[in-house]
């Protein structure tokens, strides 16, 4: 159902406009004007994240990226997430896609594509839409808490996601 691929330049004018829409811009709290500069260094390969655009049908639905929890200590660290873990964030980019089975199915594919260690997720406690996600893909709930994370001085608290594997 999702196709996934690497995240171009050629992507990032959509990538922008995905961060704009208010059921995007609601859980990321990243500013649309800095997509370039955000995304850029994993296109070059100069940051380990690995990011993806969602495909279906040909046409780009969404955006997944899976990073290693000990690249990103001092997150790891706020959040208290084990060191040799990855973590993944995703969404779906139009709300017309919203709804109809592709975030599900993005997790999916993102699974499939990561290394078989335990995946730790770490969606705001009120989004309930990227919880239910999580739980069709076996994830289990393991804590909510407040994090005052510095990058996200906006967040609420935190529901911590497992998917041991």
């Amino acid at each position: 159902m999702i196709d996934l691929r690497p995240l171009t330049e050629a992507d990032l004018a959509t990538v922008t406009e995905w961060m704009r829409a208010p059921h995007v811009a609601r859980w990321w709290h990243e500013d649309p004007e800095t997509v370039r500069e955000r995304y850029l260094p994993s296109i070059e390969g100069t940051d380990p994240t690995v990011t993806l655009i969602a495909v279906r049908d040909l046409e780009p639905v969404g955006l997944g990226q899976w990073y290693r929890w000990d690249d990103n200590s001092v997150d790891r660290d706020i959040y208290g997430i084990p060191a040799a873990t990855i973590g993944f964030d995703y969404l779906i980019g139009h709300p017309r896609h919203c709804e109809r089975g592709l975030g599900t199915a993005l997790v999916a594919a993102l699974l499939e594509v990561t290394p078989q260690v335990p995946v730790w997720v770490t969606p705001e406690e009120v989004n309930e839409p990227s919880r239910r996600v999580l739980e069709k893909n076996g994830f289990e709930l393991m804590a909510v808490k407040q994090c005052q994370h510095p990058d996200e001085p906006l967040a609420g608290p935190t529901a911590l996601y497992r998917l041991q594997r």
